[in-house]
């Protein structure tokens, strides 16, 4: 599906073609269409258009293709590196004094 295909438009026998999307999916995707609407790479029109689609979307693959020509954002890195949580489960060794 390209962002100008119908949702849904799978395996030409009524089947969906790729795994089912979820509600949570789609709001996701919408998520990002919205943040590549604020920071210009999409018009009002564009945006709205792309929404209708996310919203009717079947499949993970259909959602994919209606942004695979925008940047999607890179791996999420945890907020304290490992090292810092270790150092904050490490327990300390007992002494009565200070």
């Amino acid at each position: 599906m390209s962002p100008d295909k119908p949702a849904g438009a799978g395996a030409g026998d009524g089947r969906p073609a790729g795994p089912r999307a979820s509600d949570a999916d789609r709001e996701r995707f919408a998520g990002e269409l919205h943040e590549h609407f604020a920071e210009g790479r999409l018009s009002l029109e564009e945006l709205q258009r792309r929404l209708d689609l996310v919203f009717a979307a079947q499949t993970l693959i259909d959602l994919y293709e209606l942004t695979s020509d925008l940047p999607h954002p890179g791996p999420q890195l945890p907020r304290s590196s490992g090292v810092e949580s270790r150092r904050q489960n490490r327990r300390r060794p007992w002494w009565p004094f200070g």
